[in-house]
């Protein structure tokens, strides 16, 4: 259900500006922040594939229909759980340079997905909810002082955000229940010698210890690549007429 704006319901929802009438029936005793909240600890509890209107009409004690006149599809449900979920960016140190305020505002968004694995699952297929564009606001307004300009900023607030969701995202897979992340497991799969063989560099870094869980390195991992992508806009930045 889309108003003349063209905007999803549930982005006007996630604004509080939702002026579309509910559906007939008794008056359910809802709102869109509770049933986002409801969701959300859903979520935390059971992951992304959980969340189902049925399943969030229970958890509140309504029927679904209930639901219903709230929220009218699962696109709607996430766009307002996921932005309920992401947070305002409060807190945030300011850093001493530009460069030092954008890592402080990945390490700040790579929390949230941490405190929320599922995150990375939602299917928003348009982040204009307040909270995204929070974010983004922010973002942009520590990569200001680089010189990149409109346009490169919004590109390098598209990598580095894309960056931070990804390094959560995988991380978060690794380390699932009922998977191996025992390099040593692979050895003993494989063969040490066919494995050398075949994958001679690979072998050489499980062999030194360097391929080790990806638990205990992924903060170093997090911080090596966010360090080269920062290395790389300065340098785009210095660089004239970028």
């Amino acid at each position: 259900m889309e108003e003349r704006s063209g905007l999803p319901r549930g982005v006007r929802q996630a604004w509080g500006r939702d002026a579309t009438p509910g559906r007939p029936g008794p008056k359910a005793m809802l709102s869109i922040p509770g049933i986002a909240a409801s969701a959300t600890a859903l979520a935390d509890a059971e992951g992304a594939a959980a969340l189902s209107l049925g399943r969030i009409a229970e958890r509140l004690g309504v029927t679904p229909n209930a639901l219903y006149r709230y929220v009218d599809s699962r696109d709607d449900l996430d766009v307002i759980v996921h932005d309920h979920a992401l947070g305002a960016p409060t807190g945030i140190r300011a850093g001493e340079d530009w460069g030092d305020a954008a890592a402080a505002w990945c390490r700040a968004l790579r929390d949230r997905y941490v405190r929320h694995p599922w995150l990375s699952d939602m299917r928003v297929r348009v982040p204009f909810a307040p909270n995204s564009l929070a974010w983004l606001e922010n973002l942009l307004d520590r990569l200001e002082p680089s010189g990149l300009g409109e346009r490169r900023a919004l590109q390098a607030a598209g990598v580095l955000d894309g960056y931070v969701r990804s390094r959560a995202a995988a991380v978060r897979d690794l380390v699932r229940p009922g998977g191996t992340t025992d390099p040593g497991a692979l050895v003993e799969l494989v063969g040490a010698d066919q494995l050398a063989a075949r994958l001679p560099r690979v072998a050489s870094l499980i062999s030194s210890g360097l391929y080790r869980e990806p638990q205990a390195l992924a903060d170093e991992d997090f911080e090596f690549g966010l360090a080269s992508i920062l290395t790389g806009l300065r340098q785009l930045a210095d660089r004239p007429g970028h």
